[in-house]
């Protein structure tokens, strides 16, 4: 029986949106799955209408990174998350319960949101600091080439730009360029201020954002 604290996180398109989640995700649904397999608590599930998704999470420092990573897999399509906490057991702890408190946070959030978390610990302008950071990442992502997404993918991969040369089969000063074009190091700034952010149980501010390489 789980003891930890759980998380829903739901993920979605506009309903106006062209873009389909089984069409945008390909077969990375699967790929993003394997690289969580620890924390996942529950598997991806894509709604019938292919709008939204969802997923339960047993581990909070690693959710905006899986939020990170669905955007790379749905890549050029945009995506709002919905981040909620659930208790470890009990009824409102079971899957289909954590799951549907995600998609209700989800079904609030207004155009302009790229992330609501609904965690206790965390007070209302903190959530605003993470939709902003969140907005701020996705932007960058949403700007990439298809080339700077594949290295940036290799990337995460392989932790070096020799490997991610040989991967690409490119030299390793054509990765650098795509690394350096794809914002690279404000993308690990962000990431990890929101791995520090959601680690504490009580945390009073997000920035400053450290520069990290």
């Amino acid at each position: 029986m789980a003891t930890a604290q759980r998380y829903g996180l739901a993920f979605g398109l506009g309903k106006k949106s062209k873009f389909d989640l089984n069409q945008a995700f390909g077969a990375r649904i699967e790929e993003l799955s394997a690289r969580f397999a620890e924390i996942l608590g529950a598997p991806v599930v894509i709604s019938g209408d292919g709008l939204k998704g969802t997923v339960v999470l047993n581990k909070s420092t690693a959710c905006f990174d899986v939020v990170v990573a669905l955007q790379e897999a749905a890549w050029p399509a945009p995506l709002q998350h919905a981040l909620v906490s659930a208790p470890p057991a009990g009824a409102a702890g079971q899957d289909d319960a954590v799951r549907e408190k995600a998609l209700k946070a989800l079904g609030k959030m207004k155009k302009y949101q790229v992330l609501q978390a609904e965690l206790p610990s965390k007070s209302a302008d903190e959530i605003a600091m993470a939709n902003s950071i969140a907005d701020l990442h996705r932007t960058i992502v949403l700007n990439f080439t298809e080339t700077r997404l594949a290295a940036v993918r290799s990337y995460r991969t392989y932790k070096r730009q020799a490997n991610v040369a040989a991967d690409m089969q490119v030299s390793q000063q054509a990765v650098s360029q795509m690394i350096l074009g794809a914002r690279w190091r404000q993308l690990k700034a962000a990431e990890q201020t929101m791995r520090d952010w959601l680690k504490q149980p009580q945390r009073t501010m997000l920035w400053p954002m450290k520069s990290r390489s």
